[in-house]
């Protein structure tokens, strides 16, 4: 199933109840990164077989070196003892000269662990953002990220009709920026073992990161990619870092938010009134008509965003009932989210929903019977198969 980009909505959402900030214009970007496939020697970490932890032990404290002696010890027969020490000299960690055992630094490493670290050889993908140079964070790999092997970008991958401006690095690549990261005892939060040997480069290439740069009244950055649906701490620290990316904001006009929201009130001929709340963000309160069935604005617009000419607006109604009725709307349309896998993923989205609202939060009972009286069967099957 070919992933969506991870929609605008949800990080003008997120920016507005960022303390302080006051949302203003917002970009869509594609940031150029470099993929890169490696390899290296990594240890698999693995429970030790009862007696070859013995075995390795009475190596390690007892001081025991010959077979004889360990299966004397141990009350084992011989023939026992020499397999299971021929076994732990084929993985690396029991040398055999003349019949004397020692462990190897690999084998005492592991006793000491109580963990049998078996060698074998692992490939990883690494991201390295291409402005920098700088690898990106494990966080990056444990999301839902959409990664893009070109700036072209499909029509079915976005949701909300984003027009993504490509961000262009002349930079090339060079392995050893990988191999460098190698060395760094902080190498696991940059997505490689902590444990890995003989790292090498097998190949590179490229690929873009969709993105949404979020300005403030201030001028500030914020940055959302889809890392845990909350800011991209990093590409903020990158946009500090390169001076291309102030550049194309202030280059792109600012225009008057009232006058381009004026104009699309009156080219739908919506009925409605403009004002800008505290926080900064533009409201367009439209009367209750508005919503309903085709040609009317869904429910499920009421709170969201409408963008136009790098500006946006919260789209509202001072009807309360409506926007209750749109808030269990919005959490059904969230039972189908690959992150909302438990009744407890849905009643968290389900608060944050009421509360952008303005409604108090509805129970999961009443969100089903809701899906049951609206017939919403597609809604019901996904919240029934909740955990």
């Amino acid at each position: 199933m070919t992933r969506v980009i991870y929609p605008a909505q949800r990080a003008i959402e997120h920016a507005v109840t960022v303390p302080g900030v006051r949302p203003a214009r917002l970009f869509p970007v594609l940031w150029p990164l470099w993929q890169v496939e490696t390899a290296a020697q990594v240890y698999d970490e693995q429970a030790y077989e009862v007696i070859d932890r013995f075995l390795v032990r009475g190596i390690l404290e007892a001081g025991l070196h010959r077979s004889a002696d360990l299966a004397a010890f141990y009350g084992l027969p011989t023939s026992l003892v020499e397999r299971c020490l021929a076994f732990l000299t084929l993985i690396g960690h029991v040398r055999n000269t003349e019949g004397l055992v020692t462990l190897t630094p690999l084998g005492e490493s592991s006793a000491r662990a109580d963990v049998r670290y078996v060698p074998k050889e692992s490939r990883q993908q690494l991201l390295v953002e291409r402005f920098t140079a700088r690898p990106l964070p494990r966080s990056h790999y444990q999301g839902s990220l959409s990664l893009l092997p070109t700036p072209h970008v499909p029509a079915e991958r976005v949701s909300d009709g984003s027009r993504f401006a490509p961000l262009f690095s002349s930079s090339t690549f060079r392995p050893e920026i990988v191999t460098q990261l190698g060395e760094r005892p902080d190498r696991f939060d940059f997505n490689l073992p902590k444990q890995l040997r003989n790292l090498r480069v097998l190949g590179h290439q490229d690929a873009y990161l969709p993105a949404y740069l979020i300005e403030d009244a201030d001028g500030r950055l914020l940055a959302y990619s889809g890392v845990h649906g909350e800011r991209d701490t990093f590409l903020e620290s990158l946009c500090d870092r390169v001076p291309l990316i102030r550049t194309l904001i202030a280059a792109e006009p600012s225009q008057d938010p009232r006058e381009i929201w004026t104009n699309w009130l009156a080219d739908g001929k919506r009925k409605g009134t403009l004002r800008q709340l505290p926080s900064g963000v533009w409201r367009a309160t439209l009367v209750a008509d508005s919503f309903g069935g085709t040609p009317k604005m869904p429910l499920s617009r009421i709170g969201s965003y409408q963008l136009r000419k790098r500006h946006f607006v919260q789209i509202w109604t001072d009807d309360a009932k409506l926007r209750r009725q749109a808030a269990l709307r919005r959490a059904l349309a969230m039972t189908q989210l690959r992150d909302v896998r438990t009744r407890a993923d849905l009643t968290g989205r389900l608060r944050t929903v009421a509360e952008q609202l303005e409604v108090t939060t509805p129970t999961l009972d009443e969100l089903h019977r809701y899906a049951k009286k609206e017939q919403l069967h597609r809604y019901l099957v996904h919240f029934d198969a909740l955990e």
